[in-house]
């Protein structure tokens, strides 16, 4: 007798004697064992072949000078060099939500949206509203070893930042005589109140707020890849040709450790990852063998 395979049903897409609910958990079952197997694989791939290495190892290959050495630097322009160091200015702006915190670059945004069933079809409408937004970067920045200092004469747009929630959160403010008639009609955030467009928006009974913090701290510990140049102002670094200008947070030192923590951490999860696949792929397959015997009733 020749194998058996799986009848459908022809009004609907799942075997005959099966609900659409069960099939649905094979369907789940074979997307979690792909999903794994897959996570495995990449993990066991980047570890082996040392892909978590790549930067340290890109670093590795660009001459490094000392800021105290490029500054004493008077010949021709160097076309790329590897320096570390500080970020630092002389006037460099606070957060508008902590004065103690200054920082080379900051971000703040706060919106408000709600979601709500307009209409005969119960359709979905959300209203979105930016109550608060803030950026601001330092005009002049040098990378500095805590003596010396040399300028950074390109975009400073490049210069990233990092997620930082600070330790304030927004609250919503709501109005009301009682509980069950309180309706949100502001954001607090810090000492500020930040009204609703309740205009716009009418009666509505919940709120959401999205809330994005990113700095960059005055003083924070990088490496910079870039060419060197020397002007009349003095030696600077500039955007080298062929799009290789890096500012990467943290020390060489750092950067190479997170690498190898990552390539360890990787290899270890590729054998749970690829066990789990294996016992959930197993659990399909028993799964979809009950379901041909069914589908052949």
């Amino acid at each position: 007798m020749g194998q058996k395979r799986m009848r459908y049903q022809w009004f609907q897409d799942v075997p005959r004697n099966v609900t659409r609910r069960e099939y649905g958990q094979l369907q789940f079952r074979n997307f979690c064992a792909v999903g794994l197997g897959l996570g495995a694989a990449m993990m066991l791939i980047s570890s082996v072949f040392g892909l978590t290495l790549q930067t340290s190892r890109t670093l590795a290959e660009i001459d490094d000078m000392s800021i105290k050495a490029a500054i004493a630097h008077e010949g021709d322009r160097i076309d790329l060099v590897q320096l570390e160091g500080y970020l630092v200015a002389d006037n460099p702006p606070t957060m508008p939500d902590n004065d103690a915190q200054k920082v080379i670059r900051g971000q703040v945004k706060l919106s408000a949206r709600t979601g709500e069933n307009s209409g005969a079809d119960g359709a979905e409408s959300i209203q979105k509203e930016t109550l608060f937004e803030w950026e601001e970067s330092a005009d002049t920045v040098f990378l500095s070893d805590g003596d010396r200092r040399i300028l950074l004469a390109f975009d400073l747009a490049v210069l990233p930042m990092e997620s930082d929630l600070g330790d304030l959160s927004p609250r919503t403010i709501r109005q009301g005589e009682s509980a069950r008639t309180r309706r949100p009609v502001a954001v607090e955030y810090g000492d500020e109140h930040y009204p609703l467009p309740l205009d716009r928006w009418g009666d509505i009974d919940s709120v959401f707020t999205d809330f994005e913090r990113q700095v960059l701290p005055h003083g924070q510990s990088v490496v910079v890849t870039a060419g060197l140049e020397t002007t009349a102002q003095g030696v600077q670094l500039i955007d080298p040709l062929g799009d290789r200008l890096q500012v990467l947070i943290g020390a060489e030192a750092d950067i190479r450790q997170q690498g190898e923590r990552l390539r360890v951490m990787f290899l270890i999860l590729a054998f749970p990852f690829g066990f789990a696949s294996f016992l959930v792929g197993r659990s399909a397959l028993r799964l979809r063998q009950e379901f041909v015997e069914r589908s052949n009733q």
